[in-house]
Parts: C-alpha cells; sequence; structure tokens
C-alpha cells in the first residue's frame, strides 16, 4: 500500500515539476473549453468555424502550468540582543561542598579463557565412537 501512495505521489510530482501544456479555448469571446496538450484542430468544436490565426471568432490560449522554484528560502528570525555585561565572580563560594574522591573498582574482563593443557575435545565431552 505504501508503495503504490508513494508512486503517486511521486508521479504527482514529476508532473508538476516538468510541467504541462493548458489548451484554454475562446469562442466569441467566451470561455468554451480547456484540454490539456495541445490540439491540432481545424474547425472549432462549439460554432463549427475553421479555426485562423488571425481575424477569427475563434482564440486559443496556451499555458505552460509549471511549478517555477522547487524549493524556497527558509525564513528565520534574527535577534539583535544588547551589549553583554561582564560581571566579576567570587573565587570561593560558602556553600561549596569539598571535593570528594570517587574509588572505582576495576570491571573484570570478559575475554574468553586462555587456552589449557587439556584436549578441546575433553572440555567440551565429546567423544567419537
Amino acid at each position: 500500500m505504501k508503495r503504490i501512495w508513494v508512486t503517486i505521489l511521486l508521479l504527482a510530482y514529476f508532473t508538476v515539476s516538468t510541467g504541462f501544456v493548458v489548451n484554454l479555448h475562446y469562442c466569441m469571446g467566451d470561455y468554451a473549453g480547456m484540454e490539456i496538450g495541445h490540439p491540432e484542430k481545424k474547425d472549432c468544436g462549439k460554432c463549427g468555424m475553421p479555426l485562423k490565426k488571425k481575424a477569427g471568432c475563434c482564440d486559443d490560449e496556451v499555458k505552460l502550468l509549471k511549478v517555477e522554484q522547487d524549493q524556497s528560502a527558509a525564513t528565520f528570525a534574527v535577534f539583535h540582543f544588547g551589549v553583554a555585561l561582564d560581571l566579576p565572580v567570587p573565587a570561593f563560594f560558602p556553600f561549596e561542598a569539598a571535593e570528594q574522591v570517587a574509588f572505582y573498582q576495576a570491571t573484570p574482563a570478559h575475554a574468553p579463557p586462555l587456552i589449557s593443557e587439556q584436549d578441546t575435545y575433553l572440555q567440551n565431552c565429546v567423544f567419537r565412537i
């Protein structure tokens, strides 16, 4: 299910980022329809007159729909603080506790045991019959 959604979102993003052509058709000054792509028609679907570039009743407007900027600049706030003051720090605090020295016991090693004089099959009690 996730793959289907990812595929749909990928196709939608790819379509919008590469762009597509929309053809808007106006007949006698009124909006007559919209088609995706740039169709090559010779006659108007509404009035039946031939489509001409000059002095016709129909007009086709072609637009490219595309995302102009994929990434937008991040907005951030800039804070202007006043001048910081240097305050004297006392060298001795009366409530300061004496240092305590902690003694840590070394952790035991968890390495495998050293190889013994005894054979491995005797150690593991595996005897071939």
